[in-house]
């Protein structure tokens, strides 16, 4: 693992997370989805490790970064 928290966008199958790296050392991430009908957003803000953790999970998973 890289060890490094990268801003952007990543998608899979209209699963959708954002992060943002904050001043702070804190990450905001985003995720929007639809379940039910309905388009459903969460927010989140963590700090660095563990974004990263989560972000290497989607990343292992197959999610493409798209910006």
């Amino acid at each position: 693992m890289d060890n490094l928290i990268y801003s952007g966008v990543y998608v899979s199958e209209g699963h959708s997370i954002t992060y943002i790296i904050n001043d702070n050392d804190t990450v905001t991430i985003t995720e929007t989805y639809k379940a039910n009908g309905q388009d459903i957003e969460t927010n989140q803000i963590v700090d660095i490790d563990k974004a990263i953790d989560y972000q290497q999970k989607y990343i292992d998973l197959g999610y493409d970064k798209i910006s």
